[in-house]
């Protein structure tokens, strides 16, 4: 079969363009990695991150200016999860982190008191998204449930993760529907953010998920909790 290729500009972080390269052959989704000029780097969240400096750490519900606090840290706090995103603020960029547990709640520290530790054992939960059309899908090492606004949520069944030869940054995983339909989903590690084009949070992942159905959608992935 032929292969289709598409080229443009995505977009980064925080606005910054990207140099972006899709390719469509025999159902298998290559996205290039260069990019445009330097880039701010954000959190990787394979890492556990410790709280560094004196005294604790405010946390935010979210990353807004007038955002009230979430509770706090202590100096030297460890195996503090972070999904990925953060966004910039008035004294410094944040960091969306997670409570402990299946019900981890998400909230926002100053990045300059996080420093990173051990890696975690992957793979972890990824919570990835995208607009227009507006679509969720949370992938584990084993299943994945596809959410859409007035839809009822699909169930996939996900194989395990493979990372592409020399590459870390970029792996993909096989999506199983009903009547054994396949699809699959590439996700690329994007240190200077993925952007969905409506707010100034930045990810840490980018994705192209091909649906059991054919349909093809783009978007931006982060870890998430449990």
């Amino acid at each position: 079969m032929s292969g289709v290729e598409a080229t443009g500009t995505g977009r980064t972080g925080a606005g910054r363009p990207c140099a972006l390269r899709r390719a469509f052959t025999a159902g298998l989704t290559v996205l290039c990695l260069g990019g445009l000029g330097p880039a701010a780097i954000g959190p990787d969240p394979v890492f556990r991150y410790t709280v560094a400096g004196a005294g604790p750490l405010v946390l935010l519900e979210s990353p807004h200016a007038d955002s009230p606090a979430a509770g706090t840290l202590a100096p030297g706090a460890r195996s503090l999860v972070v999904t990925g995103r953060w966004a910039q603020g008035e004294a410094g960029d944040l960091w969306e982190v997670l409570s402990a547990g299946p019900n981890a709640r998400p909230a926002w520290a100053a990045a300059a008191r996080l420093t990173p530790g051990a890696s975690d054992p992957e793979p972890f939960a990824l919570q990835c998204a995208g607009t227009e059309p507006f679509w969720g899908l949370r992938l584990t090492a084993g299943s994945a449930r596809m959410s859409r606004p007035g839809q009822a949520d699909s169930l996939l069944r996900a194989g395990v993760r493979q990372s592409a030869s020399g590459d870390p940054r970029v792996f993909v995983q096989s999506l199983t529907g009903m009547g054994r339909t396949s699809g699959q989903v590439v996700v690329i590690r994007r240190p200077e953010g993925c952007s969905d084009g409506m707010s100034d949070l930045s990810s840490p992942y980018e994705t192209v998920l091909t649906m059991p159905s054919g349909e093809v959608l783009a978007g931006c992935c982060r870890r998430a909790g449990g």
